[in-house]
């Protein structure tokens, strides 16, 4: 005779949004990885006086350090089922998408990457979204 197994209560997560809740917290150690290199003033980063958006890296380093943070809360709210994180994960990720277009000139294939994960993030939040 079989037992019957613990029953969930709450929120049904599903797969799509484990798979959103672990990419939009891979973003924010991405933008805090950024961050610690931006404010270290490491040389990775190409800056030129020709680019339109001319702002100082360390500042651009303080920046991801703020979006980090707001995207490192959403992705707990992801993970653990709340619907404000889903609404918070779309938020930051579109802001995300946007503070990686402005700083792509700087370090193009970073931003690329990390801009093609938060298309992952909204598309899969969407879904779930979606079906409640």
């Amino acid at each position: 005779m079989t037992s019957p197994g613990p029953t969930k209560t709450g929120p049904v997560i599903s797969d799509m949004t484990i798979f959103a809740g672990v990419l939009i917290l891979l973003t924010g150690l991405l933008h805090l990885l950024t961050a610690i290199a931006a404010i270290a003033g490491r040389d990775i980063f190409v800056v030129s006086e020709d680019q339109v958006f001319l702002i100082d890296v360390s500042t651009w380093g303080w920046i991801h350090v703020v979006i980090a943070v707001l995207i490192l809360v959403a992705g707990f709210g992801i993970v653990t089922g709340k619907t404000w994180g889903y609404l918070a994960g779309i938020v930051m990720a579109v802001l995300s998408i946007l503070d990686n277009f402005l700083f792509a000139p700087i370090y193009p294939f970073w931003s690329l990457v990390i801009i093609a994960i938060d298309v992952l993030v909204i598309w899969a939040l969407a879904r779930q979204l979606a079906a409640e």
